[in-house]
C-alpha cells in the first residue's frame, strides 16, 4: 500500500494559488509524493493546483468532496481529475433525502448514472461513506439493511470504495472485518485518528490515539488496498508538522506489516 496524503487536512490554507504552492512544497518536504485532493478553494483553478503539483513531483491519484458538491461543480472535477492524470472521482456521503431502506435503491440508481457519465469521460467513482451511512435501517418488510452494502449491490463493478476507517470505527464496526468484507472494491483508506480528552474527542495524528490500528493495516496488505491517506482535518499548532507525524507513523507501520 502506497502511504499518501488527503490535503483536505489543510482546508484553512488552501485558500490561494500562493497557498497551494506553499502547502504542496511542504507535502512535498515531508517525503509526500501521492495525495488525494480536497477542499482546495474553487477559486483556484485546476490548472494551478496542477502546475503547483508538478513544481514538486506530487501526483493526485484521486479527487474527493460531497456528492452534491461534486455532481453540481462535475465539470470542474472531470477536468481537475484529467489535468492531473488521476483514476478516480470518490463522492463523499449518501445525501439525506435517501437515507432509508427505500431511497437508497433511488440513490443508487442516480449514482449508477453518474458511474457512466464518469466512464464515459475515462474516469471512475468510488464512495466515502460516513459513520451514519452504514447504521441499519428499517424496511418496509420489517427487516433491517445496511445502505452502504445495499448500495455497493447496486452499483456497477466499476464503482469502489474509499473506506475512511475513522469513520468504520465511530459506526461500531471492525474496521478490519469490513475492508475484508469489501476485498477487491476498496481503492483507498483513510487514517484519522483521535483521543477522549475531558469527555470531549480531539483529533490527532494518525497512530497517535485511541484507535488500535494493527487488525486494519494487516488487513489492507492481505487484501491489496492500494493507497492509504492519513487525514487530519483539526489540529493545534502547525498542520504540516501534525500531518507530518501522522505520515510518518503510516509509512514505519507499513514496513513492519
Amino acid at each position: 500500500m502506497i502511504a499518501g496524503i488527503q490535503v483536505s487536512s489543510f482546508k484553512p490554507v488552501l485558500t490561494t494559488g500562493d497557498e497551494v504552492r506553499t502547502a504542496f512544497r511542504n507535502m512535498r518536504n515531508m517525503g509526500c509524493d501521492t495525495v488525494q485532493l480536497q477542499w482546495i478553494d474553487f477559486s483556484v483553478s485546476p490548472e494551478t493546483i496542477v502546475q503547483a503539483m508538478g513544481e514538486e513531483g506530487i501526483r493526485s491519484v484521486s479527487t474527493q468532496d460531497f456528492y452534491q458538491t461534486v455532481v453540481q461543480r462535475r465539470e470542474y472535477f472531470i477536468r481537475l481529475n484529467h489535468l492531473c492524470g488521476s483514476e478516480w472521482v470518490c463522492v463523499s456521503g449518501i445525501p439525506g433525502q435517501y437515507l432509508s431502506a427505500e431511497g437508497v435503491k433511488k440513490f443508487a440508481e442516480e449514482l449508477s448514472g453518474f458511474v457512466r457519465e464518469l466512464e464515459s469521460e475515462g474516469l471512475k467513482l468510488c464512495f466515502h461513506p460516513r459513520h451514519f451511512d452504514f447504521w441499519p435501517k428499517q424496511e418496509a418488510s420489517g427487516g433491517s439493511v445496511d445502505l452502504v452494502e445495499r448500495l455497493m449491490e447496486r452499483l456497477p463493478d466499476s464503482a469502489a470504495l474509499c473506506l475512511d476507517l475513522y469513520h468504520v470505527n465511530h459506526a461500531g464496526m471492525s474496521m478490519e472485518d469490513t475492508i475484508r468484507k469489501y476485498r477487491g472494491k476498496v481503492c483507498m483508506v483513510h487514517f484519522k485518528d483521535y483521543r477522549r480528552v475531558d469527555g470531549q474527542e480531539v483529533l490527532v495524528p494518525a497512530g497517535a490515539g485511541d484507535t488500535d490500528w494493527s487488525g486494519a493495516l494487516a488487513a489492507c496488505v492481505e487484501t491489496g488496498v492500494p493507497y492509504g491517506f492519513v487525514e487530519q482535518e483539526r489540529w493545534e499548532g502547525d498542520p504540516f508538522l501534525r500531518l507530518k507525524e501522522g505520515f510518518d507513523w503510516l509509512k514505519k507501520s507499513l514496513e513492519s506489516v
